[in-house]
């Protein structure tokens, strides 16, 4: 029953990081583009390690899934933080709402 249930969420994690995918590839504006890329394999991660650990059933690999699940979820969230203020700071991409980042920035 628990590697059933393991397979279909490692299925359906595998899914959100092939739509992530999708979603980058298609998506127009720069930063839909990274928030299909960031927060797609994120849940997608978390899903595909929550399935290893339904799986394989053991203390050590519960721990190292664990593990590469914080520190995926940490290094994403950064990554994309960085990749964003890179492409505002080089091409000044179009905003749809009050440019907050310059006006803090001109302050200073």
């Amino acid at each position: 029953m628990m590697d059933t249930l393991g397979g279909v969420v490692l299925v359906i994690g595998s899914l959100f990081i092939l739509l992530a995918a999708v979603g980058a590839l298609r998506f127009d504006h720069i930063y839909a583009r990274m928030h299909a890329a960031a927060k797609g394999p994120a849940l997608g991660v978390l899903l595909i390690g929550l399935g290893t650990a339904l799986t394989i059933r053991s203390a050590p690999a519960t721990v190292a899934v664990t593990l590469v699940i914080v520190l995926q979820l940490i290094t994403g969230a950064v990554g994309s933080h960085m990749l964003g203020r890179s492409v505002y700071r080089s091409i000044h991409p179009p905003l749809d709402g009050p440019d907050e980042l310059a006006e803090r920035e001109n302050t200073n």
